[in-house]
């Protein structure tokens, strides 16, 4: 008889629905795959929106997910095999 080790599963990726209302900067970025220079940048266009709570920035995640799902959809050329 062998025993095989594997690794643990990997845990499921954040899916939009589970997104909280609002997020700090680094947990965004996380969630989104933005970079904060990017959310900033948002930001700075209108095209998210944050709050402020004392000393912190939160993200509106609401506004978040409007401003991803307005990108343009990637264009991929087929490869030329």
């Amino acid at each position: 008889m062998s025993l095989s080790i594997s690794a643990p599963p990997a845990p499921p990726p954040a899916t939009l629905a589970l997104w909280p209302a609002f997020a700090t900067i680094p947990d965004a970025c996380e969630l989104s795959g933005l970079s904060r220079s990017a959310i900033y940048r948002a930001a700075g266009a209108g095209q998210i929106v944050m709050r402020k709570l004392g000393r912190s920035v939160l993200v509106d995640m609401a506004s978040l997910r409007e401003f991803l799902g307005s990108l343009p959809p990637a264009r991929i050329a087929p490869s030329r095999t």
